[in-house]
């Protein structure tokens, strides 16, 4: 199957920035002020999230894994769906040492274990599962076809996973892709007047964008049957963008080879810049909602 070439919006924006590839999926920097905390606190993240973890716990499960966990916003979810009495148990596996330690700080749930490791290693990690939920990460993921092998090795029969990401082939909305590329023009002008160059061949952390077809051909092709898939619109305020670009991997991505101090800071004039600019307070993005079954 062919997959798509294209990268995230500021390698196709701009054509000094390159995104690179990615060895596996990367564990943010141990620095609580680049974190992914803040915007995943943002009330239409958990929604997004609940729409998977609804569709996971709509049948009894005993052993939930929460690949890419990050801080356990998700695990705290899916520990809520467990009724009353239940014998299962959620796994949060994440390459990110101070996000565990968030993550456990966070969920204080005799139902809840965190493991650090990344979705490559997951068979090795957990064994087996009757559910895997990866929300929000796989766009990260260089090799999606062996991991989605590895998800399904740890899968029986009639075993689900679900996933969500908003870097995919379908994300802009119409109309709105001017807005984004004016945000890392913006900044990257910020960093200019400061006598601050992005290094050009600087490589960002990789997110290779597919199309909803070409992951379902992959789901297919690990072992799934035809996924169920749904686009969600959400409207991203000021706040909620100021937040997500206050995360390491995001900076990373917009202004590679900038240190994350002065590549957030400049994100943040650059979406004020944008924003006063365009007269826009927010702008609307998709999400992709998937949930497969093991066959």
């Amino acid at each position: 199957m062919a997959t798509s070439s294209t990268g995230p919006w500021w390698g196709r924006f701009t054509g000094s920035l390159d995104p690179g590839v990615s060895p596996t999926l990367a564990a943010a920097p141990d620095d609580d002020r680049f974190s992914f905390a803040a915007f995943a606190a943002h009330p239409f993240f958990a929604e997004l999230n609940r729409w998977i973890v609804d569709r996971v716990m709509a049948q009894p499960r005993r052993t939930v894994v929460d690949l890419g966990c990050g801080p356990g916003a998700v695990t705290s979810l899916i520990v809520e769906r467990f009724r009353p009495g239940a014998e299962g148990h959620v796994i949060g596996v994440d390459p990110s040492s101070s996000a565990l330690a968030r993550a456990r700080e966070a969920v204080k749930s005799s139902l809840a274990e965190f493991v650090n490791g990344t979705a490559e290693r997951l068979s090795r990690l957990v064994g087996s599962a009757d559910a895997v939920v990866f929300c929000n990460a796989i766009h990260l993921v260089p090799d999606k076809r062996s991991v989605l092998a590895e998800i399904r090795r740890v899968l029986p029969v009639g075993g689900v996973l679900a996933f969500n990401t908003t870097f995919f082939n379908g994300a802009y909305v119409e109309g709105t892709s001017g807005f984004w590329r004016r945000w890392v023009v913006r900044s990257a002008q910020v960093l200019k007047e400061q006598g601050i160059e992005i290094v050009r061949g600087a490589k960002a952390t990789a997110m290779q964008w597919l199309s909803p077809e070409e992951y379902s051909a992959l789901c297919r092709e690990a072992g799934f049957g035809p996924p169920v898939m749904q686009l969600v619109p959400v409207q991203m305020s000021k706040e909620s963008l100021a937040d997500i670009s206050r995360f390491s991997l995001f900076i990373e991505g917009a202004l590679p080879g900038v240190p994350l101090p002065e590549a957030c800071a400049a994100l943040q004039e650059g979406l004020r810049r944008t924003l006063a600019e365009l007269g826009v307070s927010g702008v609307p993005r998709n999400w992709l909602q998937c949930v497969a079954t093991a066959v």
